[in-house]
Parts: structure tokens; C-alpha cells; sequence
């Protein structure tokens, strides 16, 4: 009786535990997601402004039904950028997938470019990408993933704050790990702070949870992989996401 009842609790503590976690990973995902959404209210803003100006001009101007058309085909398109920009940011902060699957990570590296290009453009960096064209699937949640190669993505930029290069690159480890490597041209991070980079709370920006790498560091340890960091002062930081692959 006594060890069915310690079972029980056993049990119920690992059920606690992951309720925890999927409620770390949303938070901190919806921080992320605010970060960028705030990035990239000018990107908004313009568009609003166009669709603005179209209707000042009709309402201010006698125009012919010809120009009337052309101003409302202006007005129609930048109201579709706003629902496309709208959309994709929705796409990150949504409650993410439980259930692992074979998941192609150069498709879920590409919805994360797609989503932060042009916030990678506003604060002056460059992108460069060098993936494994034919590089085989992990088994992962694909929005979980998303998630840490985001919170990659916008530490790279926090780190660069007068612009500079951003590399993206994979490839198949010996030993049959899909290893996605994340360069930036930024300071660097103090050797000091390496080993503690890793831990909850611990940020070496003045802004921000100091959970990203946190749950990043969570995520993929769950899904069997490890994550590690590199970093030369003066040169920039590398943070590496290792991931077993799937037999082909």
C-alpha cells in the first residue's frame, strides 16, 4: 500500500513538472514574440500609413474611377502585408504542439527568417545561411524548436546593437547529430560568463526574462540534444543546437 501510494505521488510530482515546463516554454514564448512584435512596429506603421494616405487622396481629390481603383488596389495590398505580418507573429505566440514528429529543421529554420527578415533588415544585419540541402529529419515539436531558433535569432541582434552578420549553418556530425550552428559578428560574451549563461535569470542585457536561454537550453535537452556557446570578445558569440537525426 505504502509504495503504491509513494508511486502515486512520484507520479503526480512528474505530471506537476511538466505542467511547469509547457508553461515555462509558452511564456517565454509570448515574451519573444512581444520583443519582435515591438521590433517591428515601424514595419506596421508604414503600411498603415500607405493605406492613410490612399484614402486622404480619394477623400481630398475629385479622381476618376481609374485612379479611385489603382489608389483602392494600393490600399487592398498593404492590407494584406498587415495580415501577412499579423499572421506570422500569431504562428509563434499560439499554444505549440505536444506530440514529437520527423521534422525537417531548414523548414523550421525558414519560418523563423520569414518571420524576423525584416527586423534582421531594421537593425542593420546581415544574414547569411549555409544549411545541409538533403540534411536528414529529427524528431522534435516543430513549434518548440521554432521557439529556441527564435530566441537564437533575436540574441544574435540584441548582441550586434550596431549591426553586423548573422550566420546560420548546419551539418550531420560524425556521430549522427544535425548540428545548427548560430554566428553573430557582435562583443562577445566575458569568459566569466559563459558557465552561468545557461541558468534562469541570468542576462547579460539589462532588458529581458534571463529565461531565453533557459528554456532554449530545456527544450533541447527534452528533445535529446544539447546545447553549447562559444564566444571570443571582440569577435562574437556561436551557439550551437545538436540534435540526433533520424536514420535515413
Amino acid at each position: 500500500m505504502e509504495n503504491a501510494q509513494l508511486y502515486e505521488a512520484e507520479r503526480e510530482q512528474r505530471r506537476l513538472v511538466e505542467r511547469s515546463q509547457v508553461q515555462l516554454v509558452q511564456s517565454e514564448r509570448l515574451a519573444a514574440t512581444g520583443r519582435l512584435a515591438a521590433s517591428l512596429a515601424h514595419e506596421i506603421n508604414n503600411p498603415l500609413q500607405a493605406i492613410h494616405n490612399s484614402l486622404q487622396l480619394m477623400l481630398t481629390f475629385p479622381l476618376e474611377a481609374e485612379e479611385q481603383r489603382e489608389y483602392l488596389q494600393m490600399a487592398d495590398e498593404e492590407v494584406e502585408r498587415l495580415i501577412g505580418m499579423v499572421t506570422r507573429i500569431l504562428e509563434f505566440a499560439r499554444r505549440p504542439q505536444r506530440e514529437m514528429q520527423p521534422t525537417n529543421l531548414n523548414e523550421v529554420i525558414e519560418k523563423v527568417l520569414t518571420l524576423t527578415s525584416k527586423y534582421l533588415q531594421h537593425r542593420h544585419v546581415v544574414l547569411r545561411q549555409d544549411l545541409l540541402p538533403d540534411a536528414p529529419a529529427v524528431l522534435a515539436i516543430p513549434d518548440e524548436l521554432g521557439q529556441v531558433f527564435l530566441n537564437l535569432v533575436l540574441n544574435a541582434v540584441d548582441a550586434m546593437p550596431e549591426g553586423g552578420t548573422l550566420s546560420i549553418s548546419s551539418r550531420l556530425t560524425e556521430d549522427g547529430c544535425l548540428a545548427v550552428a548560430f554566428s553573430d559578428t557582435g562583443h562577445g560574451i566575458p569568459p566569466e560568463h559563459l558557465d552561468r549563461i545557461f541558468e534562469p535569470f541570468f542576462s547579460t542585457k539589462e532588458e529581458g526574462t534571463g529565461l531565453g536561454l533557459t528554456v532554449s537550453y530545456d527544450v533541447v535537452k527534452r528533445h535529446g540534444g544539447k546545447i553549447t556557446v562559444q564566444s571570443v570578445m571582440g569577435e562574437g558569440t556561436t551557439f550551437t543546437v545538436w540534435l540526433p537525426a533520424l536514420p535515413e
